[in-house]
């Protein structure tokens, strides 16, 4: 009986772990199966910026509902917004779905943002020609090596931005089994390599010319039995943001902005300008609350538009409109902070815009300036100065009528010695109530 319910305790034992091992086993086949299902394919070559990265995370979430073979995002951007890409990449990261990231076309550039991207990928290709890497942040200096160089607290930040950033492209690289060392560096000392590179040093899977390459490929990888092809379009919305999140286009709607206002005031009722100004301003509000500017940059372009506008009512022989020209080319250089991304106001742009902007304001308070100190040629105004007739005049009340230009006018005198008779010239000074002022004819 003992030895009956010991081989019916061993053969149990033995099912049991006969049926664990189918399921350890179907379970492992289940993960190495690959998906099937359409493949997505979405097109990004700008700047990683809250719309891009809308773009890409919605992207990501349509492929899991839609249970997609695989998405595919073409890339080639210099770089973005440490914010969004962390946000880009949580969400390729947590992807059921396998998403590919392709550096295409030929030429094509992955740098910065793009590299992390690129490595959280399950799929990281690239075509022949292209490259990837400089992942350093712009706005840190002398601190390669992940060694501090903190004089002062602005450095300290510029340590701790650096060493988070390499902490999160390390961990991007762990996760997929991609070169921690190359990674890194690319962050400390601003790496960049070929696509020939980096299949060598494991930091890509693949070289492919185009995303049809890829897809073929792409078997053994995660995707079989592609049903279809469908290229996913960019929301206008997404279009818009993408736009005005350009640091170059934020610039110079605040640009357009000031001059739009500017030339309201200074000339009331012509309307499109201030139409124009006020729209350019709520863009340039919008672009602001995505883009991490400085306060000195905006410090530095609002004293800008001060001393322009204090040229237009206080000429100063052009000091200020100059001063306000140099404050606004300043400005534009440090409005983006460097350390929060990798994309700044392009200094062709700053000068340019900046310069003309200066002297398009100048000019227009010059000339009208110019046109305030001319003598009025229509109205009651255009006779300040003329010489007029007594018609009548009356002595104890100092009231009268001349005649000028063929017309009787009331006037009044401007002079407690005013004398003249009927046929006398004098002259017009100003007016009050429809009255003109005047004044005896010096002889």
């Amino acid at each position: 009986m003992g030895r009956h319910a010991k081989n019916n305790g061993l053969f149990k034992a033995k099912i049991i772990s006969g049926f664990n091992l189918l399921l350890l086993f179907f379970c492992f086949f289940s993960q190495k199966l690959p998906a099937s299902g359409p493949v997505y394919v979405i097109r990004v070559n700008s700047s990683i910026n809250p719309g891009t990265g809308a773009y890409m995370i919605e992207s990501v979430k349509k492929a899991n509902a839609d249970n997609a073979g695989m998405l595919v995002i073409e890339l080639d951007t210099p770089g973005g917004l440490l914010q969004t890409t962390r946000l880009v990449v949580q969400e390729i990261l947590s992807s059921k779905v396998p998403v590919a990231v392709n550096v295409t076309p030929r030429g094509a550039h992955a740098g910065s943002a793009g590299v992390m991207i690129t490595m959280a990928a399950h799929l990281a290709v690239m075509a022949p020609g292209t490259n990837i890497g400089a992942a350093h942040p712009v706005g840190i200096q002398g601190v390669g090596g992940g060694k501090s160089q903190d004089k002062d607290t602005e450095n300290v930040m510029e340590v701790k931005a650096l060493n988070d950033t390499v902490a999160f492209v390390k961990g991007i690289a762990r996760t997929r089994g991609r070169n921690e060392k190359w990674a890194m560096d690319a962050v400390r000392k601003s790496s960049s390599i070929t696509a020939d590179e980096a299949v060598k040093m494991n930091v890509i899977d693949f070289i492919a010319e185009n995303t049809d390459e890829l897809i073929r490929k792409a078997e053994g990888f995660g995707v079989k039995d592609v049903t279809s092809v469908e290229r996913l379009p960019m929301k206008f919305k997404l279009k818009f943001l993408s736009y005005i999140a350009d640091p170059n286009i934020a610039y110079i709607l605040m640009l357009l902005a000031a001059l739009g206002i500017y030339l309201e005031l200074s000339h009331p009722g012509l309307v499109l300008p201030g139409v124009v100004g006020a729209i350019s301003a709520l863009l340039t509000m919008m672009s602001f609350q995505m883009l991490p500017v400085t306060v000195t940059g905006v410090a530095l372009m609002i004293v800008g538009f001060v001393l322009i506008a204090v040229e237009f009512f206080v000429p100063g022989l052009g000091i200020f409109g100059i001063g306000g020209t140099v404050s606004l080319v300043l400005g534009g250089i440090f409005l983006i902070d460097p350390v929060r991304t990798d994309i700044s106001v392009s200094y062709s742009v700053v000068v340019t815009f900046g310069v003309v902007f200066g002297l398009t304001v100048f000019l227009v308070a010059y000339f009208v300036l110019r046109s305030r100190k001319q003598r009025n040629k229509t109205g009651i105004e255009a006779m300040y100065g003329h010489t007029a007739v007594v018609f009548e005049y009356d002595a104890g009340s100092g009231a009268g009528k001349l005649k000028i230009r063929g017309e009787i006018w009331d006037f009044i005198a401007g002079e407690s010695n005013f004398n003249a008779g009927s046929g006398d010239e004098i002259v017009i000074t100003g007016s009050r109530d429809l009255k003109f002022i005047v004044k005896n004819k010096t002889k």
